[in-house]
């Protein structure tokens, strides 16, 4: 009978656990540039281009290699790191494994350049899927060169599952500015299809966040910093004001590796207490020393997972940590009262925003939840719309200055046009609403969210063009990444209202706003409405309109806590029934749950 089982070739085998270590473009940068860094380079570059499926490209002033180690380099498990299991408690850099050249070259066409300082000429190595088929001698500058040219060039399969090269390129973005952010003692230089994206020079964290970010970032932190002789923590956490709605700009590092752990971010927001609204998240920077026999950082090949051998007093020390830093921020609150109030309701009533020691003011007059502008002139009273300012609001025709078709309520509560019925707000988030049959329930974001979404479609695929001009234009600073985005969506983003313009370094003037935006924070709007499409483009397969349209409905719409009065309540009812699909949010949750008047006898024992 003969034998089933073999040993897989060496090539095949090397395919295979390219799996786990290359998985998409990204990862040959990510683990490159974890090898200039821990060769003790002080100035890096990276290249790629067509989102580095053409091309990456690593230069480091590093160490250099011999032409021994350089051969040696393309073995798998071959690394300089460690040498013994004992080396495995106590890793200090951030590869160990020597799978990642091994796996790099399996899958691709790699061509190395390397020069130790101590010699004359370097060594060149051109190796094929896993074939070296080239070592020569070369004249290079002392350091090492690595490029890696057709990603999946023998396994088209696994290239055929790449995303949108826009995609592939925010996950090679992230990772630079990830590295560039732990090592600001290192120069990073970021090169996109020949464009200089970055050339960061050696600085302090503070400054390069500044740099990788915005200039008036770091207005938004706090530092923080504590420690004991078992464990230290150091960086930067975003004032309570600044939070956003995604979880973009969270940063671990553990012993200068970044890192996720759900349970270390938890402990960030458990610091925050009462000081952040449920649904915001806060900005963080933070590092982590602790001795490496007290943590595993070999859990996956990716190296981001690790178990730390006492959880729970990890997770109590960054939130104290947290907690001390905000205290010693001396972080106050101002009180703002409604207009329209001549008493100060204690329920809805009082606006907090955060104010640095040194100053108080009060509050912006609180503006209507459909967006009434500041340059409106209205009588104090008017931030409540009419029911029938709203509905022509929100089905506003091609000329917006003309009145709006009126359109047919699908909604059951009319009995007359006359009469009145019972309707209110419960827990600041849904709709009561008393019918012919029964209670009907809504939930007012996601109502508001189906509303806004299906107007974004049809703006979309009209192109039209509304846009309530601002009088004093607005320039907001963005990332480079987020400029970079802004200008690949301006088109739609005007479809939708968004006027502005394209200034130098990475900023924009915006000129004006889509009626349906809640004016107060210009910048906050715009910025959770990139930040969103980054989300939904990272983890959702969207066409581009309609990510951006469920973006906007998302971050535009009326928030649980947002309260409405009766006019503003109408206005969204008869406005969700006149959606093409009023009972689920563009995200499939349900907006609308009937109860009947039936169901509550039966519940009752009325029957």
């Amino acid at each position: 009978m003969q034998n089933k089982i073999k040993i897989l070739p060496h090539t095949i085998a090397n395919k295979i656990a390219a799996g786990e270590v290359v998985n998409r473009p990204e990862s040959v940068v990510k683990e490159l540039m974890e090898n200039s860094i821990d060769s003790g380079a002080t100035e890096i570059s990276l290249l790629v281009k067509d989102s580095g499926k053409s091309i990456i490209q690593v230069i480091d002033n590093g160490s250099g290699m011999t032409e021994e180690d350089a051969v040696m380099c393309f073995q798998r498990h071959s690394t300089s790191k460690i040498s013994s299991v004992e080396d495995l408690e106590c890793i200090n850099t951030l590869g160990f494994r020597g799978e990642a050249l091994a796996s790099i070259c399996s899958i691709s066409q790699v061509e190395m350049k390397t020069r130790t300082p101590d010699e004359d000429v370097g060594t060149l190595i051109k190796v094929e899927g896993d074939e070296v088929i080239q070592v020569s001698k070369t004249s290079c500058d002392s350091g090492t060169s690595v490029a890696v040219k057709n990603i999946f060039y023998n396994t088209p399969a696994r290239r055929n599952f790449l995303k949108s090269d826009t995609t592939e390129f925010r996950h090679i973005y992230d990772t630079f500015v990830k590295l560039a952010i732990s090592n600001p003692d290192i120069s990073f230089a970021f090169y996109n299809n020949d464009e200089k994206l970055f050339d960061l020079k050696r600085t302090t964290l503070i400054k390069r966040l500044s740099e990788l970010f915005n200039a008036n970032f770091s207005e938004s932190l706090v530092k923080i910093e504590s420690g004991n002789n078992l464990i230290s923590l150091n960086g930067y956490i975003a004032r309570p004001n600044f939070t956003k709605k995604s979880k973009a700009d969270q940063y671990f590092y553990l012993n200068n590796r970044f890192i996720t752990s759900k349970s270390l971010n938890f402990a960030v927001y458990s610091g925050y207490d009462d000081l952040i609204e449920k649904g915001n998240y806060p900005s963080f920077f933070i590092f982590i020393n602790l001795d490496p026999r007290k943590v595993d950082v070999n859990v996956h090949p990716s190296k981001l997972e690790v178990k730390f051998e006492d959880e729970s007093a990890m997770f109590g020390f960054i939130k104290n940590s947290v907690r001390t830093a905000l205290r010693n921020a001396n972080i106050v609150f101002d009180i703002g009262f409604s207009p329209s109030e001549e008493q100060p309701d204690k329920s809805s009533g009082l606006m907090h925003k955060e104010l640095t020691n040194k100053s108080f003011s009060f509050s912006q007059p609180k503006k209507d939840i459909f967006g009434s502008r500041p340059f409106e002139k209205k009588e104090s009273t008017a931030n409540i719309l009419s029911y029938s300012e709203i509905t022509n609001e929100l089905f506003s025709s091609k000329e917006p200055e003309q009145p709006a078709e009126e359109k047919k309520n699908l909604f059951e509560h009319k009995i007359s046009e006359s009469e009145e019925f019972n309707l209110w707000q419960f827990q600041v988030k849904y709709i009561m609403c008393q019918t012919e049959t029964g209670l009907m329930i809504i939930d007012q974001h996601a109502a508001h969210e189906r509303v806004l979404y299906e107007k974004a479609v049809l703006m979309l695929d009209s192109q039209a063009s509304f846009s309530q001009q601002l009088l004093i234009p607005i320039v907001l600073y963005l990332s480079k990444i987020d400029y970079h985005i802004a200008e690949g969506i301006r088109e739609e983003l005007k479809s939708l209202g968004f006027n502005f313009r394209l200034l130098k370094e990475d900023k924009i003037e915006l000129t004006g706003l889509p009626s349906d935006v809640k004016i107060g924070d210009e910048n906050k709007i715009f910025q959770e409405l990139i930040d969103q499409f980054k989300e939904y483009e990272l983890k959702l397969k969207l066409e581009k309109r309609d990510n951006l349209a469920k973006s906007f409905a998302c971050r535009s719409a009326i928030k649980s806590g947002d309260k409405l009065q009766r006019q503003e309540m109408l206005g969204l009812i008869d406005s969700l029934f006149a959606c093409k699909m009023p009972y689920v949010c563009p995200h499939g949750r349900p907006t609308v749950i009937r109860i009947t008047t039936e169901e509550l006898d039966k519940r009752f024992s009325r029957t």
